[in-house]
């Protein structure tokens, strides 16, 4: 690679700078013997912190706390002063967003990871010679990391340990330690599967929680984050094919009233009407189905009074739900993916805030009867998290572990 003159000047130029500096005051960490030893101290720490020692290579900064003055040059001192920033960085970071973070299978919303944040706080807690202090703010600011790490430290010390709560504990305090951090400044929602739970946050503050009904383990519900934007009152169902072809046809074939009792529509695939009386239904199957049902609106309808869309692969949406009776079970996996809500209404009111008027009016028992959908758009930014966690919180804040229900 050719540099120019004036590149070779300008990098000549900064490292002159930076030469400079180092000659007229010292380097933030060179300068500190005693705030190496504690970031080598805390790096040792790790495994109390749900993090991994290897993760950061720290073998230089055992030799540099005995030798805190072992550097050669005014460039070895640069270059050591960036290499123990880096690794101070990433330790912090680590603390603060997690490591590992949640795996999702689809993105509809990216998450900001604001590491400007984390440079500041070193820089302040280095000034104080108190980076332990920043470790301890940083673990405790979050009470689920808070809750997790006791329930961790106590595993760890226990004379008979649980290797796998122990795997779990860790895992799980680096995913709280990310939602911690996003949820900053938004309305999140988030349904963690295992507990089938939704919880909205506002900020760090829990503003809604309620039962859901997943995907049971042969369909199960997806991980991914989105954004909702929209809302549907009084939604149609279209119902799937897997579903029209192996769930209803069989029913329709064997009694043609079970057609008009589930309030169906039978659409061409131009999506127009059919009548239903013209079908010859017993010529249809699985791999011969030339229709589609849509069910109409009402207190009846799978999807209930409100629909909640967002944008993904799997066709997946949160929605009401005529089966109210599912939310007194302790095991609430019986959907076909999609997420039911227990208190849509008081949800839908949420995301809308002062445009909820539309809303006002709706009851969950009804009466409705075809009546016409309408959309109405949430004009707040509405991120979505569907997560799967094996740890969550009772009651009283304490740590419950959850049976792995997809395995």
């Amino acid at each position: 690679m050719h540099l120019s003159r004036s590149c070779i000047f300008s990098f000549g130029t900064l490292m002159f700078i930076a030469l400079g500096l180092h000659a007229q005051r010292p380097y933030p960490w060179l300068s500190r013997p005693h705030a190496i030893k504690s970031l080598d101290s805390l790096v040792h720490l790790s495994p109390q912190f749900a993090l991994k020692t290897e993760f950061y290579a720290h073998g230089f900064l055992d030799t540099l706390a005995q030798q805190p003055h072992g550097w050669r040059s005014a460039e070895d001192s640069l270059l050591l002063e960036i290499k123990i920033q880096n690794l101070a960085q990433s330790f912090f970071e680590d603390l603060s967003f997690g490591n590992p973070r949640p795996n999702f299978k689809f993105q509809g919303y990216v998450f900001e990871l604001r590491k400007n944040e984390v440079s500041i706080l070193l820089d302040a807690y280095l000034k104080k010679q108190s980076i332990a202090n920043l470790v301890n703010y940083l673990n405790n600011s979050s009470l689920e990391v808070k809750t997790i790490l006791t329930r961790l430290q106590a595993e760890q010390d226990s004379l008979v340990p649980d290797r796998n709560k122990i795997a779990q504990l860790t895992l799980s305090a680096n995913h709280y330690r990310w939602l911690h951090h996003v949820r900053k400044n938004l309305l999140l929602t988030v349904v963690n599967i295992p507990a089938a739970q939704m919880k909205v946050y506002q900020g760090n503050q829990t503003v809604l929680k309620m039962k859901v009904v997943l995907g049971r383990p042969a369909r199960p519900t997806r991980v991914l984050t989105a954004q909702i934007k929209n809302l549907i009152i009084n939604p149609n169902w279209y119902v799937p094919r897997s579903i029209a072809t192996e769930e209803l046809l069989p029913e329709i074939q064997k009694n043609i009233r079970y057609f008009y009792a589930s309030h169906l529509d039978l659409l061409d695939k131009n999506n127009q009407l059919v009548d239903a009386k013209t079908v010859n239904w017993k010529a249809l199957s699985k791999n011969f189905f030339p229709y589609s049902f849509r069910q109409k609106t009402g207190v009846w309808n799978t999807l209930g009074i409100l629909k909640i869309p967002f944008e993904n692969p799997y066709r997946l949406y949160l929605h009401d739900t005529s089966e109210k009776k599912l939310f007194a079970s302790s095991k609430r996996f019986y959907s076909h993916g999609c997420i039911r809500l227990e208190d849509p209404i008081r949800y839908g009111k949420l995301l809308l805030g002062p445009n909820s008027k539309a809303m006002d009016t709706l009851k969950l028992d009804g009466p409705y009867y075809n009546i016409p959908s309408k959309w109405i758009k949430v004009n707040k930014i509405a991120p979505l998290i569907i997560w799967y966690n094996l740890i969550d919180f009772d009651e009283k804040g304490e740590v419950v572990f959850l049976e792995n229900i997809y395995k």
